[in-house]
């Protein structure tokens, strides 16, 4: 059965491995080998005394393992290619299909990228003994990763089934995205407290190493000191809980290919006071139907407003609260970039609009209005209390105002243009199986989204940083009616190429989605050539990358500079004296707006070569 499953496996890699999906599955490749290259090298490094290092071992396997668990919640469901329905049909017992699918997910970049980081146990292993241990712990860590990994995605699967448990797992999911994400948190409290020469405090030290990606590591060191009972516990635990995962997903595979999703109770009669108003009003009315019924946009949209929340929280670790003002533009941006497969979502309902003449328009301002009545009054609440708890001055409130609304306009014209433009078929709503994950190869939309709502905030930033820096009050203000008009063109324009779009493409965009019924993006492009492999390897590349020098080195660094922060964290040009600060900092942003440029511009320009070639 296993080998059947490798082979089916290997043969689904084979066709799919294309294009755009293998240049971003080798560019995560590299990105990875380098993350499993510093692994070994802090093992086999005295960059730190030896209980330190051993600590920051501990925390860098448990790193490894909550992205593999967290890895699902950003591929959308995690590698579906071979999935639990394609077999349930076959006499198979729940069991040797869990055996099986388990062996298979084993062909492939991340596993092979993985086996290479833990080997690490094997360079901070002290002697032969502890060599001989760390070779099967080795083997062991990467069953673990990989069944945990299939673990929570089988739990999410069955206990979404309901509007309470897509909250919850949106909970669960938006807090082990804000662990991994403001890690530099901890990192800097570490820094501060001078944990890296005295080490860490005996508790966190007891809690890291309880953790199950250090047990290999305890078993490790307790045959270095000849403990063989600690080894062979630790050992021991490690194939009792891979085992005890196994029995527990193959009992879930099992109830998620014999039943149904319950049925959630929507918004009620509210709702039917508006859908007298015209077309508009009636497409927002059963849009705000969908979010309140629609498992996966539930899960979404809880996860953009649990993650903005906690992301903005974290910090108060260090005593900071520098980022609660921006709790709700967070939630904006993650909300919008979650968002923007709309269409895609629905599926071939589609067609429902496409045989309403003229009615495009309707259906794309009506998503709009629902979307901003949905995100808006949540966003505004939280944006306000967020900036009294931080004890914002005048000039915080016109600055969190004017990106508030700002992204609030970009995302709402963003979410039906980015939905039109790049679709992601999804699974068809009645075939899904509860799972609010199961939403596709979506990654590369929600980067790209994401970094388009914040572009839509620059007008109204060049308006407020011009007030600060000239020191105008007045000026700083006018940037909150610059993001309410910019906001309403954005809204406005995008709603009007989106519905251009759609009227023109229609056809094409449905039969996408009806083609599309697997977990296979495709680019709704009718008439466009594709990118040779190199460039679209550019492409991805760019598109990917772009962010770190754009945002984390460029933007963020000049406003600390322009408001005076003393805090240099993790942003490069911090670290260098006048004159050079402000230059440094531009130059990383023009950088990743350069890459940004390229990554737009190359298939714009490809394709009109080849159109012209045509005629």
């Amino acid at each position: 059965m296993a080998g059947v499953l490798i082979a089916m496996r290997l043969r689904v890699l084979a066709h799919t491995l294309t294009g755009s999906r293998a240049a971003a599955m080798i560019s995560g490749g590299i990105a990875g080998l380098l993350l499993a290259a510093g692994t070994i090298a802090l093992a086999g490094s005295d960059l730190a005394p030896g209980q330190v290092r051993g600590d920051l071992l501990a925390i860098v396997l448990a790193c490894w393992m909550f992205g593999w668990i967290l890895g699902p919640v950003y591929t959308g469901g995690g590698d579906d290619s071979l999935r639990p329905e394609q077999f349930s049909l076959l006499p198979l017992r729940p069991l040797p299909l869990a055996f099986g699918l388990l062996t298979a997910g084993f062909v492939g970049i991340a596993p092979a990228v993985s086996l290479i980081a833990f080997t690490a146990l094997i360079a901070h292993a002290q002697g032969i003994a502890a060599v001989a241990v760390a070779v099967i712990a080795v083997v062991l860590q990467l069953i673990l990763v990989l069944m945990l990994s299939r673990l929570v995605v089988g739990v999410l699967a069955v206990a979404v089934r309901s509007r309470l448990g897509a909250i919850l797992a949106a909970l669960v999911n938006a807090s082990m995205a804000v662990l991994l994400n403001q890690s530099w948190v901890l990192i800097w409290a570490a820094v501060d407290s001078d944990l890296l020469t005295y080490g860490f405090p005996p508790r966190f030290s007891t809690v890291l190493h309880w953790l199950p990606s250090s047990w290999g590591m305890v078993a490790i060191d307790a045959a270095g000191r000849g403990d063989w009972l600690l080894a062979a516990a630790a050992v021991g635990g490690l194939a009792a809980l891979i085992g005890a995962a196994l029995a527990v997903w193959a009992r879930l595979l099992a109830r998620r290919t014999t039943t149904r999703a319950g049925m959630s109770a929507g918004r009620g009669s509210l709702l039917d006071r508006f859908t007298d108003g015209g077309t508009i009003r009636a497409v927002a009315v059963k849009e705000l139907r969908t979010w309140s019924r629609d498992l996966m946009r539930i899960h979404f949209f809880y996860y953009s407003v649990f993650f903005g929340v906690l992301y903005t929280l974290v910090p108060l670790i260090i005593d900071w609260r520098g980022m609660l003002p921006w709790t709700g533009v967070i939630i904006v941006a993650m909300a919008a970039a979650t968002s923007a497969n709309l269409f895609g979502l629905d599926g071939t309902a589609l067609w429902l609009n496409l045989v309403n003449p003229g009615g495009e328009l309707a259906e794309v301002r009506g998503r709009q209005l629902a979307w901003l009545l949905q995100t808006a009054p949540v966003t505004l609440l939280i944006t306000v209390v967020g900036t009294i708890v931080a004890g914002g001055d005048p000039q915080t409130w016109a600055w969190a105002l004017a990106l508030l609304f700002a992204a609030l306009g970009g995302g709402a014209g963003l979410i039906v243009l980015v939905s039109v433009f790049a679709l992601v078929p999804v699974l068809e709503p009645k075939r899904r199986s509860g799972n609010p994950l199961e939403a596709g190869p979506v990654f590369g939309q929600i980067i790209g989204t994401l970094l388009l709502v914040c572009v839509t905030t620059v007008p109204a930033v060049v308006v407020a940083w011009a007030g600060t820096r000239s020191g105008q009050p007045l000026l700083t203000w006018a940037a909150v009616p610059a993001a309410l008009a910019t906001g309403a063109w954005f809204t406005w324009w995008c709603g009007r190429a989106a519905a251009r779009r759609l009227r023109a493409t229609g056809p094409e965009l449905l039969a996408t989605m009806r083609s599309g019924g697997t977990v296979t993006a495709v680019a709704v492009r009718p008439g466009a050539a594709k990118l040779p492999p190199r460039l679209s390897a550019l492409v991805t590349t760019m598109w990917i990358a772009c962010w770190v020098p754009l945002f984390p080195q460029g933007i963020i660094p000049l406003w600390m500079i322009f408001s005076g922060s003393e805090n240099r964290l993790w942003f490069l040009a911090l670290y260098l004296d006048d004159p050079w600060r402000i230059p440094v900092a531009a130059a990383f942003m023009l950088l990743g707006l350069a890459m940004l440029t390229v990554g737009t511009v190359i298939p714009l320009r490809y394709g009109r070569l080849q159109k012209s070639a045509a005629r």
